[in-house]
């Protein structure tokens, strides 16, 4: 089987139709990865192009062939396949109720064959117009170029998004090929008598952060390189998190589940998250940006904040939009352990950049340990105790100055996106 990631392959097969005059169209296969390519029809002239049936065979199987189109403005893509006598013959069927001919081009969508992509051995095309009838009343000729891409390759060019897991449940992407900043919606619909327990989306081998928009519907932005999404669903009622150390009748439970699913925190191991273990500065806000869908960020001005490691972005990201602002010295401490007044600090500034209402406040003389409250942090502690973000240690302490666990940052944090952010 001849492999075509790093090279230029051009095939002329001719599809016979109806008149002896020829119509000549080239089907561009640009290779993104080893397992996927962009499919476009180009030389299409002013040609009215509503539905294209192709038909490619390649030598091999391929039992992991998918199709995704673009499916904006109501266009819509399928995929057909077909293997015997050592050969997988694939049908994409794309339809559209307008023109997909776009200054003589039609971008189709990507193709993926679930193992490393070859040039097909033969190719037929059929293209009708609005009416369904064929677009031109010629005999055509189609010319197949599969040619490599970089998916690295400039800030412009579109990458290709598709969805590698979702059994038991079904999952539609806002659009098959997006560009590096633009938005990508998820539509997570779970079969009956399951949930979704996780959505990964993946890119690099690294994890892209998920912004939750409610009733199933996700948001991420596009990186630079292509994108792998994996939607994990299990039975209603029955345990996702793979952590031995968080029981099912853990008052913090369902707030580990909660962080877990939707990508704000994940364990200390494959099978640990030490709820009980303090957290640090770094990692909450590193929490937050990912709740903000991970945007681009520079170099964090502070001391101790090196740009090779995790929270470097975040930290940047939370400096810039006033969200922190460190300890006044040059240093930022990511590695301290974050106290209760400083989270309530951090998520007010949060709210505040999300446009959020923060006016309320209680009142805390109840607390007799509101006097150690940091004066930089009395109105936020006033704000989250009212909000029930931040409550008393016991009926009459606060602890302000005390390191909150990872435990209680989860339930705090799921308590921040259902009531504050929603």
């Amino acid at each position: 089987m001849k492999q075509c990631s790093k090279a230029l392959i051009s095939l002329t097969l001719i599809l016979t139709m109806l008149c002896p005059s020829v119509f000549a169209v080239k089907l561009q296969m640009q290779t993104s990865g080893s397992e996927s390519a962009q499919l476009s029809l180009t030389e299409l002239g002013e040609a009215s192009v509503h539905s294209v049936q192709l038909t490619l065979e390649f030598s091999g199987s391929y039992p992991g062939i998918r199709f995704s189109s673009d499916d904006t403005d109501g266009k819509y893509g399928t995929v057909k396949t077909v293997s015997e006598g050592g050969k997988t013959k694939v049908v994409v069927y794309v339809d559209s109720p307008k023109s997909m001919n776009q200054n003589g081009t039609a971008a189709l969508g990507t193709l993926t064959l679930g193992g490393s992509y070859t040039a097909p051995g033969s190719a037929d095309l059929i293209m009708l117009d609005r009416s369904l009838k064929p677009s031109e009343d010629k005999e055509q000729s189609i010319s197949v170029q599969v040619t490599s891409g970089d998916s690295s390759s400039g800030s412009s060019s579109r990458q290709p998004v598709r969805v590698s897991s979702a059994e038991n449940g079904t999952v539609i992407l806002s659009s098959a090929n997006a560009r590096p900043g633009e938005k990508v919606t998820v539509t997570v619909s779970p079969d009956n008598g399951y949930r979704l327990a996780k959505l990964t989306i993946l890119s690099g081998g690294k994890e892209i952060a998920l912004v939750d928009k409610g009733n199933g519907v996700y948001e991420f932005t596009m990186p630079r390189g292509a994108v792998e999404v994996k939607a994990e669903f299990v039975q209603a009622g029955t345990s996702s998190i793979p952590f031995a150390d968080v029981s099912q009748d853990a008052w913090y439970y369902d707030a580990v589940q909660y962080v877990y699913e939707k990508g704000l925190m994940n364990g200390t191991s494959s099978t640990s998250f030490s709820p009980n273990s303090s957290l640090s500065r770094g990692m909450v806000i590193t929490m937050l940006y990912r709740m903000a869908g991970s945007p681009a960020t520079g170099n964090a001005d502070f001391k101790d904040v090196p740009a090779d490691q995790y929270y470097s972005g975040p930290v940047a990201w939370a400096a810039a939009n006033g969200v922190v602002s460190g300890y006044g010295d040059g240093r930022f401490g990511p590695n301290n352990p974050v106290t209760r007044e400083q989270m309530a600090v951090i998520l007010q500034g949060y709210a505040k950049l999300n446009g959020k209402d923060v006016s309320k406040r209680a009142d805390l003389s109840g607390f007799t340990d509101a006097g150690q409250i940091s004066d930089y942090a009395v109105e936020a502690i006033r704000w989250a105790n009212a909000e029930g973000l931040v409550n008393g240690t016991s009926p009459t302490t606060l602890t302000p100055r005390g390191t909150a666990t990872r435990a209680q940052a989860a339930t705090l944090f799921r308590n921040f996106s259902e009531n504050i952010m929603k």
